[in-house]
């Protein structure tokens, strides 16, 4: 069960306040604090530990190092929170970002959580400062799934497919190989890869099982093929 605390919450459900920066400059005009997830496992087993990764920028270009990302789950109840760093995102200019360590619920299915900015050194409005954050929890993988990816014509193996069995996903490595730990269950794979044409199973795993997927060659059709 998520802990409750006495964290101060903005009373604006979208309205979070900024810290100081060299960009704020007052006024009645509030910024727009835009909060990004990234890093999100696709499947996180019940009640295991996980980790994602929260930025926040402003639009007007406050600098948002040292503000508190917190995340609440469905319920309200917080389940964790930290601060922004020092240093932006690589490739960006305002993008300061924390990892957040948390606890995957202990009940299968989608989990809709929120993530807050928040600070208690008001300089300048902001509003947004929020973002949805989707947690799939799954029961615990019973099953290896094995996907071996070839050439349909050479023979060949297929580095660097994807592999989809939802919510699970992989890559297949220089042997044409993908491994997949998931739970007992039906499934509807996917396998694709550059210039290919995916290739589709839809079936019950049940126990380990081993997958081929011949890969066809995706080609533009020639005028003989348009008109034979």
């Amino acid at each position: 069960m998520a802990q409750q605390d006495d964290t101060p919450r903005p009373r604006d459900a979208d309205r979070v306040v900024g810290a100081p920066g060299a960009a704020e400059t007052g006024g009645d005009e509030p910024h727009d604090a835009r909060v990004v997830v990234w890093d999100t496992p696709a499947a996180i087993e019940c009640g295991k530990r996980f980790a994602v990764r929260l930025g926040v920028a402003c639009s007007a270009g406050c600098r948002t190092a040292g503000w508190v990302v917190e995340v609440r789950d469905d319920a309200g109840g917080k389940r964790a929170a930290a601060t922004l760093g020092d240093d932006p995102w690589p490739g960006t200019d305002a993008l300061c970002h924390a990892e957040v360590a948390l606890v995957a619920p202990d009940v299968e299915g989608l989990h809709t959580w929120t993530a807050a900015a928040l600070t208690d050194r008001p300089a300048a409005a902001h509003t947004g400062g929020r973002a949805r954050i989707g947690v799939r929890v799954v029961s615990a993988p019973a099953c290896l799934l094995t996907v071996v990816a070839t050439d349909a014509e050479s023979r060949n193996p297929v580095a660097g497919a994807r592999v989809v069995a939802h919510p699970y996903r992989a890559v297949t490595d220089d042997r044409g190989v993908a491994e997949l730990r998931v739970a007992a269950g039906e499934y509807r794979l996917f396998v694709s890869g550059k210039s290919y044409i995916p290739f589709r199973f839809d079936g019950a795993v049940k126990a380990d099982t081993t997958i081929r997927a011949e890969l066809a060659h995706d080609r533009e059709l020639s005028d003989a093929d348009i008109w034979s």
